[in-house]
């Protein structure tokens, strides 16, 4: 009978290897040996992808719940000793090592449930990552997010291990009861863009392009029939004239604050920002119409003779937009489509975070409420209680809880993690498919900033972002020059204008020379047209600007309300002293005042500062230390996400600030 056991369990094993190393190879991976004996143990597969060399530890069995669990500690250091003793003997020279293991159990006649838990210890070269047959590997404390010191090949494998790690179910998968699923929010150049609010702007695109071109072929408005026209091109043109106006208006909305939720549930203000938004595509439509009268073509009427149509569609589409939004919220609402979320602790602080989630629907998330990390009894709460202040349930029920209320993320925001952090439970919770991620991943995903005044080194030193890609620095540069150029030709008889009105109604010289603190602390003189007075720190010192500022001169406070004091910084950025794009500068005596009272305020000098920034487009004109930490958390939050489609994102907003005079001081 044990030789019979023995005998299945060793087909089932060889079985299993097949399988896994079969489910790899078609993922990419290059089997490089089965069964690869060392003086520390086997290794069941060595595979690699790339230069990245894995040890895979299968395990397959038919009898256990959970084939995983039976890789203990001991297994582990074993796989860990003989992949680093067969590191200078592989060929290519690996970048990277890990240990994986995949899971398989065997389920009679049904099909195996194959899972795959990747990374559980990795390790990354001293020498910053650079293959070579000499070196020491540095173990990675958290594996998914480790790489190389300088950036590396590493990099490139961060969306493939945060894609896998730690559970990929490929066969009948375990799904979380209850509607919700786990899901990956999509990402511009990893600003988190939540799903619902992409969803909302495209069916918003399909409605007004659809308005627009099939409402113009109605009998009232059109003046020939679509049969009577070459059907495909004027169509195809119709077409892409209908979807570029419905662009221009959602660039409308979008400037109005009407893709921000906490602007749009307000009932009673959206229907006079929509009537902003019209006004202002209207203005635009007339003023491309004059410019270039052959852009838009409506096949089914004339629109040089008849522009009250346009005028009348576009009208119907806002109220269109009206309507739709309370049917698309109502339906999100009431079906209840969002994630569902644990908040792990009930301090203030989880609290708080809680609150974020429930007040952002856009973001996809439905909260389920506060799970107590004490073992005081439960409290019952009262019937109109709001969900981020509800108790419902205790940490040693959480896995049950997760289960039962089909949980699919939980947030731990513990306000003391040192020896309470509940290993056990998040760890029973990972293995079942929930995602795990702390109170900081999720206050970035929510607002587009960091949590300075919480947050600790670790999640910036083991964290994604913060990488210095040569191509995007290059493309950023090149951004720059070609930015900062045309803007000083285009602003040219602007700047004229400019520099007669400073120099007649004003002693002084037509420019402010300041100095500024630059990339690595470096200091240097920024360019700007005088707006104040020329002797206007003389007595006090260096001073925030304040609003209502008596320094400030006539000319300055249009010249300022229009941003066209900051026309001179063009020549910085041509010198290479700034970007277009970055945290703003600071004067060298509110740097050394500011680093003394903010928590990692000299990150802001990593980069070059900007003309415009990410805190910039995000918060009003900062004038004391709060307004600067309220700052150093966008400007983080840039650093740590910088690209060059980021870049194009915050000159687009930058724009709407500048049209609708926001934060002028």
């Amino acid at each position: 009978m044990s030789r019979r056991r023995t005998r299945r369990t060793e087909s089932l094993g060889a079985r299993g290897e097949a399988l896994a190393a079969d489910w790899l190879r078609r993922r990419g991976h290059r089997i490089a040996a089965r069964n690869v004996r060392t003086a520390h143990g086997e290794i069941d597969l060595l595979v690699r992808r790339g230069r990245t060399w894995i040890a895979v530890e299968v395990k397959a069995r038919g009898d256990h719940p959970a084939p995983e669990r039976t890789v203990d500690g001991e297994r582990l250091l074993r796989l860990e000793r003989a992949l680093l003793a067969l590191a200078a003997h592989l060929r290519p020279l690996p970048r990277a090592l890990r240990i994986d293991v995949v899971a398989i159990r065997w389920r009679g006649a049904a099909a195996p449930e194959l899972r795959h838990f990747a990374a559980l210890r990795a390790w990354t070269r001293d020498d910053g990552g650079a293959p070579s047959s000499t070196g020491r590997w540095r173990r990675c404390d958290e594996p998914v997010y480790c790489r190389g010191a300088n950036g590396g090949g590493w990099r490139r494998w961060l969306p493939w291990f945060r894609r896998l790690f730690p559970v990929v179910p490929i066969a009948r998968p375990r799904r979380p009861a209850g509607p919700a699923s786990a899901h990956e929010m999509p990402t511009l150049t990893e600003q988190m863009i939540p799903r619902r609010k992409l969803l909302l702007m495209g069916s918003e695109s399909v409605l007004i392009t659809g308005i627009l071109f099939f409402g113009g072929c109605l009998p009232p408005l059109a003046s020939r029939s679509l049969a009577m026209l070459p059907w495909l091109p004027d169509v195809v043109r119709g077409m892409l004239t209908s979807f570029t106006i419905a662009v221009i208006c959602q660039t409308s909305l979008s400037y109005n604050d009407l893709y921000d939720w906490r602007t749009a549930q307000n009932r009673a203000e959206l229907p006079n920002r929509l009537l902003h938004a019209c006004g202002y595509s209207l203005v635009m439509l007339a003023v491309l119409v004059v410019c270039w009268p052959g852009l838009f073509y409506f096949p089914s009427f004339d629109i040089g003779g008849q522009t009250w149509k346009l005028i009348l569609l576009v009208g119907v589409s806002f109220m269109a937009i009206w309507g739709f939004r309370h049917a698309f919220h109502w339906f999100f609402y009431k079906w209840r489509f969002g994630e569902r979320v644990l908040v792990l602790g009930a301090s203030t602080e989880a609290q708080e975070l809680a609150q974020m989630i429930a007040q952002n629907p856009l973001a996809g998330y439905e909260l389920m409420g506060l799970v107590q990390e004490t073992d005081e009894p439960l409290v019952p709460w009262a019937p109109g209680t709001p969900v981020h202040e509800r108790i419902v349930g205790a940490l040693k029920d959480l896995r049950s809880l997760c289960d039962r209320e089909g949980i699919a993320r939980v947030v731990v925001s513990l306000r003391e993690r040192r020896g309470r952090v509940p290993i056990e439970q998040l760890l029973d919770c990972r293995m079942a498919g929930i995602t795990v991620e702390e109170r900081e991943t999720m206050y970035e995903r929510l607002t587009g900033k960091l949590a300075v005044e919480s947050m600790r080194p670790s999640y910036l030193i083991f964290g994604s972002g913060f990488a210095r890609d040569p191509v995007t620095l290059a493309l950023k540069r090149v951004l720059d020059i070609v930015a900062s150029f045309t803007g000083l030709v285009v602003s040219l008889p602007l700047s004229l204008a400019a520099a007669l009105l400073v120099k007649a109604t004003s002693r002084g010289p037509v420019f402010f020379l300041q100095d500024r603190v630059g990339q690595d602390g470096q200091p240097f003189k920024l360019v700007k047209f005088r707006t104040m007075r020329h002797d206007a720190e003389k007595e006090s010192g260096p001073v925030w600007a304040q609003k209502n500022d008596d320094r400030i001169t006539f000319v300055g406070r249009f010249l300022r309300l229009t941003r066209i004091d900051e026309v001179p910084q063009f020549w910085n950025i041509l010198a290479g002293q700034m970007s277009f794009v970055g945290p703003r500068p600071e004067r060298p005596h509110f740097v050394a005042q500011l680093t003394a009272a903010l928590p990692f305020y000299p990150l802001r000098h990593t980069i070059k500062p900007g003309l415009t920034g990410w805190a910039q487009v995000c918060h009003p004109y900062g004038a004391s230390v709060e307004d600067a930490t309220e700052k150093l958390r966008y400007d983080l939050y840039y650093i740590k996400n910088v690209s060059l489609v980021f870049d194009v994102n915050i000159i687009l907003r930058t724009i709407g600030v500048i049209l609708l005079g926001k934060g002028a001081r």
